[in-house]
């Protein structure tokens, strides 16, 4: 059962606050230097694997056999067969635990509290949920340690165990090869053919040391396996003798393939291209949002004073908001664009107009706001005298 604890935060004065927002002004430079730099490696990683997936495709040999066949010596190649790894038994030998499997894990979690915060005006609170988790959490870094305490050290931990080779008819796998073997079987029936470390049992698909798995304490341990059933398999990688491993390109990158079921090599192309792609804009929106996060760390100073203006506050605010998202983007773009014109020059140049244009499309939004606020020209303010004199006489 959780439990809250609340603590109020100190209140900041005024030069408080506007001391802190001024030191955040570096931070914030950093922060948009880094995100730069993110979205300049992302760009030129982006156009190496385009690269990269164009020279597989023109060079990539369909084999229909798993027969070696010497012609093919050095060449990027794909074929499909039955994965063998002999009549291995991957074993656990602490618990005991034997699977006829290519690749197997065991997973260790521990009952134990975890921290959660919230904080809203001025005050925060603190949540504890005792959980089964995969991680141990430092309770030592806890607000409230004393009531909360974790276990400091597991005495057993995660492993994963790995075949000791792959083939496929008569061809062995390089090693690098084990790497891409996930295991997503649940192990449910333990039979266990050791003598389990002393305290354990099995219990369901767990072995535990939990005296009551319905009502389990601080530092409890709980240990499952997960492997992996394979059968027909789809690879690509360079022949080199009887053996597939890592195929480099000319722009040195290492490629290596491994799918379960029967995939043509375009389909495994088709695929090592939908990855770079998944890849290059998660880290383009990272890329943006930090660089939007610096820019409005750097306008904070900004915010804060004009904060305190009553009813003007709110609304001004909302405008630098919008102005440091458009900034920070329009740099985004920019940095994208300047990777791009050194690389792909007829999009960089494209990308940078897109980039002026969200500038000024930010200026004229400023210089919108101010127009609202600009004095009366000199007849309005004539007329206004008129009117006052007139309601005097």
């Amino acid at each position: 059962m959780a439990d809250t604890y609340t603590v109020k935060n100190k209140k900041q004065g005024f030069f408080g606050k506007v001391g802190n927002s001024f030191a955040s002004i570096p931070l914030g430079i950093v922060i948009v230097i880094f995100g730069c730099m993110m979205l300049w490696n992302n760009e030129k990683k982006n156009v190496i694997n385009i690269k990269d997936v164009k020279e597989m495709r023109e060079n990539i040999v369909q084999l229909d056999s798993t027969t070696v066949d010497s012609a093919n010596e050095g060449k990027l190649v794909a074929l499909s067969g039955k994965l063998d790894y002999g009549d291995q038994y991957l074993v656990d030998n602490t618990f005991g635990i034997s699977v006829k499997t290519p690749v197997l894990e065991r997973k260790v979690e521990v009952y134990e509290w975890i921290e959660e915060s919230e904080t809203k005006d001025e005050e925060t609170t603190y949540t504890y949920k005792k959980e089964w988790s995969d991680k141990l959490a430092d309770s030592s870094d806890f607000k409230k340690s004393a009531d909360h305490e974790n276990p400091t050290y597991l005495k057993y931990e995660s492993e994963k165990y790995l075949a000791d080779y792959l083939k496929i008819g008569g061809f062995d796998l390089s090693d690098n090869f084990k790497s891409k073997l996930s295991a997503d079987k649940n192990l449910l029936d333990l039979e266990p053919g050791v003598a389990l470390p002393e305290g354990y049992a099995v219990n369901g698909k767990y072995i535990t040391n939990s005296k009551d798995v319905d009502n389990p304490e601080i530092g409890d341990i709980r240990i499952s396996y997960v492997y992996g059933e394979y059968d027909t398999v789809s690879v690509l990688g360079k022949q080199t003798g009887s053996k597939i491993g890592s195929y480099t390109t000319k722009k040195n990158s290492s490629i290596s393939k491994l799918e379960s079921g029967e995939k043509t090599a375009t389909e495994l192309i088709n695929n090592i291209e939908l990855g770079n792609k998944f890849s290059k804009w998660l880290m383009r929106i990272l890329g943006a949002i930090l660089v939007c996060l610096g820019m409005s760390m750097v306008l904070s100073p900004l915010t804060t004073l004009i904060g305190y203006i009553p009813f003007l506050g709110k609304i001004v605010n909302g405008a630098i908001g919008v102005v440091s998202t458009t900034v920070g983007l329009a740099i985004s773009l920019i940095t994208v664009a300047i990777a791009w014109l050194v690389y792909r020059p007829i999009i960089g140049i494209a990308l940078i107009v897109v980039s002026v244009g969200l500038i000024i499309l930010a200026k004229k939004y400023v210089s919108k706001k101010d127009d609202g606020k600009k004095p009366e020209t000199k007849e309005e303010v004539k007329e206004e005298k008129e009117e006052e004199n007139k309601e005097e006489n």
